[in-house]
């Protein structure tokens, strides 16, 4: 039996390990490649991530998602690099295409309503972040409550800081979390 060229890593069991380890850490898990192929790519990625050189991580991962589009986890964080980087059309298309074949993906939820808020659209990002449940992460699920709460007492003509509130939210969110 000849072998492929693209040979397939048992990713059930390497995501449960990478997972336990990303959990223990606090972290967000990294993704992890279906192909040996692209393993070294995604490492490279994650590892760009890691540092927040999002640029160098952005073409990484676009990289890695031509060869690996379903990668749900590497999308992901392709979004939040062009989020880090202020290309807020481009990763509100990322967002979008995750919560189309996932509409409960708390973090694509959170920066989808990221997105809306930097654009100045921050009722559409209210109607988002109602969507945010996380009971781990209590102190993020406050602040997206709070700005919830202070789009909904706002009358229509009442000007909103969309920015602001994005701000309010990254600060929680680029906190470390304590286990």
């Amino acid at each position: 039996m000849a072998k492929d060229a693209k040979e397939e890593i048992d990713v059930s069991r390497r995501r449960l390990l990478f997972g336990f380890l990303d959990r223990a850490r606090g972290a967000e898990p990294a993704p992890v490649a279906v192909a040996s192929n692209t393993a070294p790519l995604l490492a490279q990625a994650n590892a760009a991530f890691g540092v927040r050189d999002f640029a160098a991580a952005a073409t990484l991962y676009k990289e890695f998602l031509a060869e690996e589009s379903a990668n749900g986890e590497a999308r992901q964080r392709y979004g939040e690099c062009l989020y880090r980087q202020g290309q807020f059309i481009q990763a509100k298309v990322e967002f979008e295409r995750l919560l189309q074949k996932n509409r409960k993906d708390n973090r694509a939820i959170l920066f989808l309503g990221l997105v809306l808020a930097r654009l100045d659209r921050l009722r559409k990002a209210a109607v988002v972040w109602k969507l945010f449940f996380d009971p781990e992460r209590v102190a993020l699920s406050r602040e997206l409550n709070l700005q919830v709460g202070l789009v909904e007492l706002a009358g229509d003509d009442d000007p909103l800081d969309g920015p602001a509130a994005a701000l309010a939210v990254e600060r929680v969110l680029d906190t470390p979390r304590t286990v």
